[in-house]
């Protein structure tokens, strides 16, 4: 057998994945503005002659995302077959170098606005582009975790700035796990392993953005032991709001893709950042994902961590750390979800916005008292992640992962998960579960009534609608059909803090209405109140091993660890008591008044302030 012979069959034997995928994105330019994105993908025929590709489909809730792909054509393929509207079937010879080539195509056709929220689709402006690599590439089936090499093409001009994580060398991830941004007016900036990629005007300078983020970056790889310099990339665009202040952002292979209001400071979106950037591990590193049902782990206990990182590296007070959980306490003890069995809530995760935000409070809850419990007996929370993410089964699902975990440092979780997850039975917090920095306490307030709905066209303008006349806001001025031009204080479900809307009644001129929405009724949650030693101690909040052991000498409450005997019932109120004296048969707090239905989510990394 000669020579050649030889190395020709050793190519075809080799698997056409060890090649891999080059991606290249080039502008399609009319007169100057950009049109559309031309994207080239080449790759290897598949052993048996027949490679198949996956378009994009399904994504942040729409559907039929293959529809802004156009031209596809394919270079070295005898033949191209659409086998469903989103797949396409190859023919050709075997191992034989072939050309993908489509646009992407916009589908904004005007400025971003607060309720276009997110790129789930592609937004290609005449000077500027935001895509999403889940709507835009097209992949090869059985290839999608394969090697990836990408570049920018030719035609860019060199005042288009240009940024993707797919930039960054050794890519091991689906090509789909990319962000693409580019514009004359973007800005490139650097903070250590950060690149901020971001257009438009926002409340914080762009240094004051990306140190933040490389401060969050720093904390979290910390964390987990992680090279704390590995590049990671984050997009952020402004959009124009129209009603409140919002942030929307997803997680992308090292790299988080973000879009928000300019009227969000940092302040508002600092542990929302954190959030996002610990689902970087949680729960890709912690344990296989399985939707809604593990919800309760993957977002509750991401932002039980956000919180408790940025108090430990000082990102936030100890102040701003109990009124995070005060919001969550509140809500959680008001929402008329509070007792929904975990089978029920998880059906209605995207349809019901208290099933939504019951996912994040009972896991964030949880994971407070599971953490006392751990400190109490010498370890902590951190400590079982931490061995999770070392020692985990592949095949494991992360809610295993961590019962297996918690379980190896004494602490069994499985009765917990039954009672107040699937069951569905409400959950309080020791009164200790955040010594030495906080006691936690019950308050009775007011409960929270707007005294309106307001009503947003289709053009986004927002008015005062169904205005009651017994309420605090029609007796400061309100009335039916004014047009909300801004809402400068208040919060949805706050009932603490004034409301003051900048308002305009048909053509007259604007004035400023400011009343208290507060009903007549009253409520009863639990709060967190900081100790006098952590206010002027932040150390006291960080929860380090040190502070564990501040209550490690102190004894452990029935059930709380494995093999641990006791003949005691626990207080009316502790995480294991079995029926306690309530407003209702079912355990719930009273509920009266007004409230606004949070807004729907998209996703389940997705955040909205509203209100």
């Amino acid at each position: 057998m000669s020579v050649a012979t030889t190395l020709t069959l050793a190519m075809l034997a080799a698997p056409a994945w060890a090649a891999p995928v080059a991606y290249v994105v080039s502008p399609v330019m009319k007169d100057g503005d950009l049109t559309a994105l031309e994207v080239t993908a080449t790759f290897k025929a598949d052993a048996d002659g027949e490679t198949h590709l996956s378009l994009p489909n399904n994504w942040m809730g729409r559907s039929g995302i293959w529809r802004n792909l156009t031209d596809l054509t394919v270079e070295g393929a005898d033949s191209v077959v659409e086998d469903t509207p989103k797949a396409r079937i190859i023919r050709s010879r075997p191992g034989r170098r072939l050309t993908l080539r489509y646009r992407v195509n916009d589908t904004l056709k005007r400025d971003p606005v607060q309720s276009d929220s997110y790129p789930s689709e592609p937004w290609i402006r005449p000077s500027w582009f935001y895509v999403d690599g889940v709507s835009a590439l097209i992949t090869i089936d059985g290839r999608e975790d394969g090697p990836v090499s990408f570049r920018w093409g030719k035609g860019w001009s060199k005042d288009f700035k240009l940024a993707s994580n797919l930039d960054d060398a050794d890519w091991d991830e689906d090509a789909r796990q990319s962000v693409l941004i580019g514009g004359r007016d973007l800005r490139v900036v650097r903070a250590g392993p950060v690149r901020l990629a971001i257009r438009g005007d926002h409340a914080f300078s762009d240094a004051q953005l990306s140190g933040a983020l490389e401060a969050i970056l720093r904390a979290e790889r910390g964390f987990f032991g992680d090279d704390r310099e590995k590049p990671f990339l984050v997009t952020a665009l402004s959009l124009a709001p129209q009603s409140g202040a919002s942030f929307h952002g997803t997680g992308k292979h090292q790299a988080f893709a973000m879009a928000v209001t300019p009227n969000m400071t940092l302040e508002d979106i600092r542990v929302l950042l954190a959030h996002e950037i610990f689902h970087a591990w949680n729960p890709n590193r912690l344990g296989q994902a399985f939707g809604p049902r593990g919800y309760w782990f993957s977002e509750g206990f991401t932002d039980f961590y956000a919180r408790r990182l940025m108090v430990r590296e000082r990102q936030i007070t100890p102040q701003a750390f109990a009124a995070a959980w005060n919001e969550t306490l509140r809500d959680y003890a008001t929402s008329p979800a509070i007792a929904m069995p975990g089978d029920e809530a998880a059906g209605k995760f995207w349809t019901d916005p208290y099933a939504d935000k019951l996912a994040y409070q009972r896991g964030a809850l949880l994971a407070a008292i599971w953490d006392l419990k751990l400190r109490r007996a010498g370890s902590s929370l951190d400590a079982v992640l931490r061995e999770q993410a070392r020692n985990r089964d592949p095949k494991a699902t992360m809610v295993r992962a961590f019962v297996e975990a918690a379980k190896a440092k004494g602490l069994d979780v499985t009765a917990d998960i039954e009672a107040h997850i699937d069951q569905g039975r409400p959950i309080r917090l020791p009164a200790d579960a955040f010594a030495p920095c906080a006691t936690v306490t019950d308050v009775t307030a007011p409960v929270f009534d707007r005294g309106f709905e307001p009503k947003t066209d289709d053009k986004g303008a927002m008015t005062i609608a169904d205005l009651r006349e017994d309420s605090a806001a029609h007796r400061a001025g309100l009335r039916n059909g004014m047009v909300i031009v801004e809402r400068r204080k208040g919060r949805g479900g706050d009932a603490t803090t004034p409301y003051e809307l900048v308002v305009r009644e048909g053509d007259g001129p604007v004035r400023v209405v400011t009343f208290l929405p507060q009903g007549t009724q009253t409520e009863r949650f639990q709060q967190l109140a900081l100790t006098p030693e952590a206010a002027k101690a932040p150390a006291l909040c960080a929860f380090t091993r040190t502070e564990a052991s501040a209550t490690a000498s102190k004894p452990i409450e029935l059930g709380k660890m494995i093999n641990r005997p006791s003949s005691a019932r626990p207080a009316c109120g502790d995480l294991h008591q079995r029926s306690c004296p309530s407003h209702d048969a079912r355990g719930n707090p009273p509920r009266h008044g007004d409230r606004r239905r949070a807004p729907q989510r998209l996703l389940a990394r997705w955040r909205d302030i509203h209100g």
